[in-house]
């Protein structure tokens, strides 16, 4: 039997929530991030974006779900009207920013959902956004359109029971990776006091937030895009996902300490037996080479997990030193613009390649 789409442009969240759950507890392990614990959130934030909804069913049998919004053409940049999955286009509303997006569905139905909705894509805009997802090949398989790809380096630490001991994890890192934390974690016993973590769970006091805030907008301040607390909508979002009353996916604050010396908190997305690492507030209160924080905090977070059970700590996509120096585990991540094949976008393909060539001449 073949698969039918249902297109809604008007729905409750209630039944959003009782369809897309239903189907989440039929996967073996979705993340959190294509789940009723973020998307319910994401989409009361945005109804006035007119998400739609769109739906795979094998018979009466919910086996796909995900949601569009459909934007106008932008300019020079972005001359075609545009579609995003799972997102809505404007920046400020999307610096929440999702990883790891895609169809919640089931795995045997995945490749034939993906290209339903791309069939019903096709007819309603010219230009498609996936950002960002792990599992690109369905979408790039689809003959009606162009595609771009875009890797982004991802980065995890597979957690062995070990790792519980911190030294254990420390053993397995590089040389050089284990020195500076050892010298790091020394320095900060000499000078504050004994390292501890405090696990605030999903969510913490309004003090806690407030002093975790407060370190990511100092860190980030002079950054092009900033930090996400200076944006309204990043932080009513992730006030409701601290909010939520789902056991798993759930969020989870860890801070700390040597001696009385907050020195960061973590903010972190648990999920079935993962852990991903969303972002940190680091007190930078020193300037020394021997003051780490960073590498410190992580340290102390995948032991804490580690003594959890969890098998996964994820870094997730981005590039970074830190990354790369404590993670046993690299993986890709992809950008996807899609754009529908027509004599237009054939033309706009055309131009573009030119316009890359004549650059590439011109740098010689």
């Amino acid at each position: 039997m073949q698969l039918r789409l249902v297109v809604q442009h008007t729905f409750e969240l209630q039944e959003v929530a009782f369809a897309t759950k239903a189907l989440a507890a039929r996967l073996p392990a979705p993340p959190p991030f294509i789940q009723p614990f973020w998307l319910l959130p994401w989409l009361k934030q945005n109804q006035d974006k007119q998400p739609v909804w769109l739906q795979c069913f094998d018979g009466d049998n919910l086996v796909a779900s995900v949601f569009a919004v459909i934007t106008p053409s932008q300019g020079i940049h972005s001359p075609f009207t545009c579609g995003w999955f799972n997102k809505t286009g404007d920046p400020t509303r999307d610096q929440i920013w999702i990883e790891f997006n895609d169809l919640l569905a089931e795995p045997q139905w995945h490749q034939e959902a993906v290209t339903l909705v791309l069939d019903w894509c096709k007819k309603n805009a010219r230009d498609w956004r996936l950002e960002i997802t792990s599992s690109p090949a369905p979408w790039l398989a689809h003959p009606g359109f162009y595609c771009d790809s875009t890797s982004i380096p991802g980065y995890a630490v597979l957690l062995s029971p070990t790792f519980a001991d911190k030294d254990s994890f420390l053993a397995s890192c590089s040389g050089n990776t284990r020195s500076r934390i050892r010298r790091a974690i020394k320095y900060l016993q000499a000078h504050y006091g004994d390292i501890t973590v405090r696990d605030f769970g999903p969510n913490p006091p309004a003090e806690i937030l407030r002093e975790m805030s407060a370190f990511h907008l100092q860190r980030w301040k002079e950054d092009p895009q900033g930090s996400g607390f200076s944006n309204p909508d990043f932080v009513a979002f992730h006030q409701a996902l601290m909010q939520s009353d789902s056991d798993d996916p759930r969020c989870n604050i860890l801070g700390f300490y040597a001696g009385k010396q907050c020195i960061g908190y973590t903010y972190n997305l648990l999920c079935n037996d993962k852990v991903y690492f969303y972002l940190s507030g680091i007190n930078y209160i020193e300037s020394s080479n021997r003051f780490q924080p960073g590498l410190v905090i992580h340290t102390y977070a995948i032991s804490h997990y580690a003594k959890q059970a969890f098998k996964r700590y994820d870094f997730m996509g981005g590039d970074s030193q830190y990354k790369r120096s404590l993670s046993n585990h690299s993986y890709s991540l992809y950008m996807l613009r899609l754009l529908r094949k027509d004599w237009l976008t054939s033309l706009y393909q055309c131009v573009k390649t030119l316009k890359t060539q004549f650059f590439k001449r011109k740098s010689h």
